[in-house]
């Protein structure tokens, strides 16, 4: 019996450690590790945002469709955007030049590059359409292309051309891909999120792509207008105020041909505006050496062009009033000045605005600023700098 005792207490011990190794595993779940490492120097929710484009009801009618997006790699495009690791000198990101509150513009005639470098042209803001994977791209039925010149296809290839340029970034997409390497501290966690297949520059491109792709501008007040009243531009919008109904009267009868009626797709990719007679950069002929294309370049969208200042190709046009004033008596007679800005006598098709006339044209144009861009109760997070400083 003595004997026997001890035996069972061992089985019964044995038994015991069994049953706790049992019920309490190691669990390893590799993601969220790497999810916490990455925790340590960005500010980001362990489940994607949802960056999903919401058309309001009138676009949708007037078929106008959402760009399909990848939360993670939107996510990785995001990080990507704001990381100034990725630049030669680690000075700049795509941020720099592309600001959030300034509709992802500048603010200045010529952004800064590395090295105190300048760009030869003005940052076109990234939050001037409805979506900028609606409009650019050759996913969109009329196929606008990217940059002032037109010169790329695809948010991808206008990337590599940002990252590589000595004006801007400076980089080659070799280094790229070699920086992205040498910070798995974050980049890990995003990746395996992202692309299970790992580093490299299609992946990193496609990413920024994606985030990019889900920028956009929708909830204006003309929006909310235009969703009022059935997508009928000459309707009544009862949020609007005189001035600004008289705007709208203005730019639809004489602004559209080029900018559209919903200023959602420009009804002209490129064109010359007259803005001089002798162009110091050639524009689209750069590209094509052709005499036709001088002085030819990308007509904007006008989505939070409140905020995109200054205005034209070279930031030569300080303010709205500006712009406005140019179109009302500064159009240039120049040989290859869009059909739409002549008169049918082939001079320059002045508008000879009032004062007052001038005035609401601005004040309308103002109506296209979304207020996810300047009300701080409204700031979109999911499109904020994601790095801890």
């Amino acid at each position: 019996m003595k004997f026997f005792i001890p035996i069972l207490s061992f089985i019964v011990m044995v038994t015991l450690v069994s049953c706790k190794k049992a019920k309490d595993p190691v669990t390893i779940n590799p993601f969220h590790d790497a999810y916490t490492e990455a925790s340590q120097y960005l500010d980001l929710p362990e489940t994607a945002n949802d960056y999903s484009v919401d058309f309001p009801q009138y676009l949708i009618n007037s078929s106008f469709f959402a760009p399909k997006i990848d939360n993670e790699k939107a996510t990785l495009g995001r990080v990507l955007f704001y990381d100034k690791k990725l630049s030669k000198t680690g000075e700049v990101s795509c941020a720099s030049c592309h600001i959030q509150e300034k509709a992802f513009s500048d603010g200045k005639q010529f952004s800064d590059g590395v090295s105190g470098r300048q760009t030869t042209r003005n940052s076109i803001g990234l939050g001037s359409t409805i979506s900028f994977g609606a409009y650019y791209g050759s996913a969109s039925f009329f196929g606008i292309n990217y940059f002032w010149d037109d010169r790329a296809k695809s948010v991808a290839e206008q990337s590599r051309g940002s990252l590589t340029n000595s004006k801007e970034m400076d980089m080659d997409m070799d280094l790229v891909v070699e920086r992205v390497k040498e910070n798995p501290q974050y980049y890990k966690w995003l990746f395996m999120e992202a692309y299970p297949d790992g580093i490299n520059e299609d992946n990193i491109l496609d990413a920024v792509q994606h985030f990019v792709n889900s920028m956009g501008s929708y909830n204006s007040p003309f929006d909310k207008g235009m969703n009022e009243n059935s997508g009928n531009e000459y309707g009544n919008f009862s949020n609007f105020t005189a001035e600004q109904a008289r705007g709208k009267e203005i730019f639809m009868d004489n602004c559209t041909s080029c900018h559209s009626k919903f200023a959602a797709r420009s009804s002209v990719p490129m064109a010359n505006n007259g803005l001089y007679m002798n162009y110091t950069d050639k524009g689209k002929a750069g590209l094509t050496n052709q005499t036709r294309d001088i002085g030819v370049f990308k007509v904007p969208s006008l989505r939070n062009v409140e905020l995109t200042a200054p205005y034209m190709h070279n930031g030569s046009l300080t303010t709205l009033e500006d712009v406005v004033e140019h179109y009302s008596t500064g159009i240039v007679n120049h040989p290859n000045l869009s059909d739409n800005l002549k008169e049918n006598n082939g001079q320059p098709k002045h508008l000879n605005l009032s004062t007052d006339d001038k005035a609401a044209l601005v004040a309308f144009l103002k109506t296209f600023t979304d207020p996810k861009y300047t009300d701080p109760n409204e700031v979109d997070e999911r499109y904020s700098d994601p790095f801890k400083h």
